[in-house]
């Protein structure tokens, strides 16, 4: 054999206990894939490295043997493979990457509503207690008068009472709203329907006026939770309106990639300090004995929102009106 030879069966060789040492790191691979499918395909390399080993074996017996006519037959079938090899390490190497990619940020998810549930039930359990205790008391101040043989008092204590039982029931019923957004299933909504559907119920009212400036656009999303946002923006406007009529006004603005759905009222406005805690959970700005409100329905817009890939934002100097603007994506999945 030449000098040639001697340099080219060396360089194969060492190619060929790289091979086999990346085919024992494989192996230690495969322990930490989460999936079948992906160790699936990790052992598919495996065994690939395997047979290139197997393969630069024959070629340095081919070299030795001065076979050259079957050393360029075995060449070109090993270029094919190799070629072909490198497909399926890209390959797996990004099925790999989009699989701990999703993973984290499952954990990232869990980890921030697990933060948002350590919140929610300390915030949920001070409110609860509220009324409990306002019932506790109530109950106390009946139970005295009737062993003192005043009831005169009674019957207003009572009334009082049976308002605190209404005001626990509401927060019950609103933290079961909010609960129940999960995941969406989604379908094309027609807005203009849909805000024509839960103006309805507020028809009656002669003091409330509705105006849809130009057409409202079809967008992707959960039909059962659009219907609860609608209802709750316009729940919160014709609430906390002061004026004798409350006009609310709706309209649209379409971007490159998503929808700006407006409402727009003509009540007392938010001043900007409060811009973010109105979307808290059980967070409203006006006194519970003026307003017998939960403080959760803007929070089930934000989470709604949340869910749909998109964001509510708020418009308002505090003086004068408050506009809610909905930022719906046109690309939700």
């Amino acid at each position: 054999m030449t000098l040639y030879d001697y340099i080219t069966i060396t360089f194969i060789s060492v190619g060929a206990v790289i091979m086999l040492l990346s085919a024992n790191r494989t192996k230690r691979i495969l322990n930490m894939l989460p999936t079948n499918k992906l160790r699936g395909k990790w052992r598919g390399l495996s065994i690939s490295m395997f047979v290139f080993f197997i393969g630069y074996l024959f070629v340095v017996l081919l070299v030795i043997l001065g076979r050259s006519e079957l050393l360029e037959f075995l060449s070109g079938i090993i270029f094919l493979l190799g070629s072909h090899f490198v497909f399926i390490v890209v390959s797996s190497g990004l099925d790999s990457f989009k699989k701990i990619k999703e993973i984290n940020q499952n954990l990232s998810d869990t980890e921030l509503k697990n933060k948002e549930l350590e919140r929610f039930a300390y915030v949920t359990s001070h409110d609860l207690k509220a009324p409990l205790r306002g019932i506790y008391s109530l109950a106390s101040f009946i139970k005295a008068d009737l062993e003192d043989g005043q009831t005169e008092e009674v019957q207003d204590h009572l009334n009082t009472l049976l308002k605190q039982v209404e005001r626990l029931e509401n927060l019950i019923n609103g933290i079961l709203h909010y609960s129940k957004i999960g995941k969406i299933t989604v379908e094309a909504i027609n807005l203009n329907l849909l805000v024509h559907e839960e103006y309805e119920k507020y028809q009656n009212l002669n003091n409330v006026k509705l105006e849809i400036q130009g057409t409202l656009p079809t967008i992707n999303g959960d039909k059962t939770q659009i219907s609860q946002l609608i209802s709750n923006l316009l729940n919160n406007a014709i609430e906390y309106n002061d004026k004798k009529l409350c006009q609310i006004t709706i309209s649209s603005e379409e971007k490159p990639n998503f929808y700006e759905i407006s409402f727009e009222d003509n009540g007392p406005g938010i001043p900007s300090k409060y811009h973010e805690k109105i979307f808290e959970v059980f967070q409203t700005l006006a006194h519970k004995d003026i307003h017998e409100s939960t403080g959760i329905g803007l929070s089930i817009v934000k989470k709604i929102m949340d869910k749909h890939e998109g964001e509510v934002k708020v418009e308002s100097d505090g003086k004068l009106g408050t506009k809610f603007i909905i930022v719906c994506s046109k690309k939700l999945k």
